[in-house]
């Protein structure tokens, strides 16, 4: 076959979560034959995340190449309109099209597995299976439908992820899910190989998440390093994060053997990188206790809150049986007879003693983003726009520096930003007003599960969050390409997630959008390669909305998210 001037076709395996952290030991005792072969033949580095390193926003920079501010996602919450109530994201959050959108609009055909953030399915031209945020296998994930039920009888079933679990699991339960997240990781496998010899294709994605599902559960047994390292189950439970990586090495074997060719690039990444998570920190905590944050003194609140707070102290009491049938029917029960708290039990449990009238900031998600309580933009703000918010925001940024581990003397957030220097486009103005940078040690929690005083807590045998967690986020994924052009045995530096929108545009030979934040990594290519075919930048006039299905999610799809984010950790 003679190769064209560019590649004819592109393949994206996505890696969620995956990092050099386990990709170096493993690949150094020969178990990772098949991304050694990717490392030896192409490039490869660390992918810088976004800011933060949290799935939802990371992929929604990758599919659209911009930066928060415009694509407009900042978390798995968003604020509602003139509200202190918080819902989650999907598909419908993110504005600007994104890379399957653009290529399809251009005539090209795509196949799209499991990426998160791609529910409700938007039309593409070809297939689109969607992952994270979808609410199950009885929703409507897929376009065109009848995918769902074609996947089950070729390849027995389809999983679009794992349930990681609320409370704590016994080691039996543990290796059990290692077991449904291998088989998740063959059926994907299955997935893709079908779908990709049974349609064309110019651009096919494929995205498998036991790497990041099980690294947040896993990381404790498999790393010596870990304070709650237990050696009497290394053996067992010990193995099983190898074990996936391995079974992901494989799955990425069998698709670059049946799917790549010469003329094929292959782009393996991750969104964000892991570590070993090994403290709490209680942001809304800190913040009470710096002055910025009131709490209602006495108990003369109005039926509503009233549940709320009854709903807050049952889950405290039961946090370590988030899943008991008690626990269940009170939530029911609460959300039946108060519609306003269906699908926030986030904002229940966050903000419901907040005195909003005399709060100045406070806290939302899990990773360090703080707002303030802004007049004209919050109900109930306090704090003037213009000098009186810039004061604020100085004085919390300098605080926020201060904030260090009790046990290391090293400061929790190891840069503290205005959001105002992060993000800028149209939907700036819903970013963060002050942005704390952690590392993987530390969890953010802003909806108080546990009574105490503490600001920086060592995990242990208290759930501090809903879910027994052990590894956490980290801003440097990983990046694997090989392919024409592509240099071979080269370390790339400073590759952006939001990068690859362009990169993969330009390898297939088109224009990039000219709204992209993101820029093509030429560092990739070999200099010939790139000087015979410079990038081009091309205005983009295309309708940026999406388009799918228009029906609103059911309480009890919102539930079901609910719960899926609760056992990722995603609801602290």
């Amino acid at each position: 076959m003679t190769p064209k001037n560019n590649s004819e076709r592109v393949l994206v395996i996505g890696l969620d979560g995956a990092t050099f952290n386990l990709i170096t030991p493993l690949m150094a005792q020969g178990l990772l034959p098949n991304l050694a072969r990717m490392m030896q033949e192409g490039s490869w580095g660390t992918l810088r995340s976004t800011i933060q390193p949290s799935s939802e926003q990371a992929w929604a920079a990758f599919m659209t190449g911009t930066n928060n501010g415009k694509f407009g996602v900042y978390g798995f919450q968003k604020r509602r309109p003139d509200s202190y109530q918080f819902d989650y994201v999907n598909g419908r959050s993110i504005s600007g099209r994104s890379l399957w959108r653009i290529l399809s609009d251009r005539g090209k055909q795509v196949i799209v597995i499991n990426v998160p953030m791609t529910y409700p399915p938007e039309w593409v031209n070809g297939v689109l299976i969607s992952g994270l945020m979808t609410p199950g296998v009885h929703s409507q994930f897929t376009y065109p439908d009848g995918i769902y039920e074609e996947l089950c009888e070729v390849c027995g079933d389809y999983r679009i992820d794992v349930d990681i679990e609320s409370g704590q699991l016994s080691p039996e339960q543990l290796l059990s899910l290692g077991d449904e997240a291998i088989e998740m990781i063959r059926l994907r496998t299955c997935a893709t190989l079908h779908l990709a010899r049974t349609r064309p294709w110019d651009f096919l994605m494929a995205m498998y998440d036991a790497s990041d599902r099980l690294a947040h559960k896993f990381w404790k047994y498999w790393d010596v390093t870990h304070p709650l390292h237990d050696p009497a189950l290394a053996d067992t439970l010990g193995q099983v994060l190898p074990r996936i990586y391995q079974e992901l090495d494989k799955a990425v074997g069998e698709l670059q053997a049946a799917l790549a060719d010469e003329n094929t690039a292959v782009y393996i990444i991750s969104d964000h990188g892991f570590g070993p998570m090994e403290k709490a920190v209680y942001l809304n905590r800190w913040l009470a206790q710096k002055g910025y944050l009131a709490l209602k003194e006495g108990v003369s609140l109005d039926p509503r809150e009233q549940a709320q707070l009854a709903l807050r102290a049952g889950l405290r009491k039961a946090v370590h049986k988030l899943d008991s049938p008690w626990v269940s029917r009170m939530k029911r029960w609460a959300f039946h007879r108060f519609s306003g708290l269906k699908g926030t039990l986030y904002s229940s449990v966050a903000f419901a003693q907040m005195d909003w009238s005399k709060t100045q900031a406070y806290a939302l998600g899990t990773m360090g983003n703080i707002y303030l309580n802004l007049k004209g933009r919050e109900p109930q703000g306090i704090v003037e726009p213009g000098e009186e918010a810039e004061a604020v925001i100085a004085r919390l940024m300098a605080d926020l520096r201060k904030l260090r581990d009790p046990d290391t003397g090293e400061p929790v957030f190891f840069a503290v930003y205005r959001g105002s220097e992060l993000y800028h486009g149209p939907h700036a103005d819903k970013a963060p007003d002050v942005v704390g940078v952690k590392s993987h040690r530390y969890h953010v929690v802003t909806a108080d599960w546990q009574s105490g005083d503490e600001v920086v807590v060592k995990l242990g045998s208290d759930l501090h969050f809903v879910s027994d967690q052990s590894g956490q986020h980290a801003l440097d994924g990983v990046l694997f390409a090989r392919g024409p052009g592509i240099r071979a045995g080269w370390q790339v530096q400073d590759a952006r997630l939001m990068d690859m929108a362009p990169t993969i545009l330009y390898t297939l030979g088109e224009g990039i959008p000219e709204n992209m934040d993101g820029a093509v990594l030429k560092t990739l290519f070999a200099p010939d390669w790139l000087a015979q075919r410079p990038p081009t930048i091309v205005a983009d006039t295309a309708v940026a909305e999406r388009s799918g299905p228009d029906e609103d999610e059911s309480d009890e799809d919102r539930e079901a998210v609910r719960k899926h984010l609760a056992g990722l950790g995603y609801l602290d």
